[in-house]
């Protein structure tokens, strides 16, 4: 069921696992996969942020949680996959996956909230051009969510 998660994820990519201790077609631990959806993460910044001027402020995981659905063994073909779900006016918070590519079976899951901090400032607003150059990426506009109460 290669492309089961395509509706899903706006970048994917295919990857394969690595085993555990000693390495091998061992099981692969927690936080090699968690390594995986980290590293597209990371990607997905870059690219995000290819071509845009010099900025003092840095994107910084704000808070993360994963959850483990299924097992993976080191050699297997996996795919992860990674979206921007929604932001607020100083946070955004992707969503990304790591699954088997043969059948689909989603092996480990995370939602990233990401913030951009500055030295000597701390968290401030998410640059105009970043949000911009995310849309771009994403295909479509996403507002900053009302704040509830």
């Amino acid at each position: 069921m290669p492309g089961m998660h395509e509706d899903e994820y706006t970048i994917i990519e295919d990857v394969e696992a690595q085993g555990g201790p000693g390495g091998g077609h061992h099981h692969m631990v927690d936080y090699q996969s968690q390594e995986l959806v980290s590293t597209l993460w990371s990607r997905y910044l870059a690219m995000a942020r290819d071509g845009l001027a010099s900025s003092s402020a840095s994107p910084a995981l704000r808070r993360v949680s994963y959850s483990l659905d299924n097992e993976a063994f080191g050699g297997d073909a996996l795919q992860r996959g990674i979206r921007m779900i929604g932001r607020s006016r100083r946070a955004c918070t992707f969503a990304a996956g790591l699954w088997h590519a043969d059948d689909g079976r989603m092996v480990h899951t995370a939602e990233m909230v990401t913030v951009f901090v500055e030295p000597g400032k701390g968290s401030v607003p998410i640059p105009d051009d970043f949000w911009a150059a995310v849309e771009k990426i994403e295909g479509h506009a996403i507002p900053i969510a009302e704040r509830a109460g």
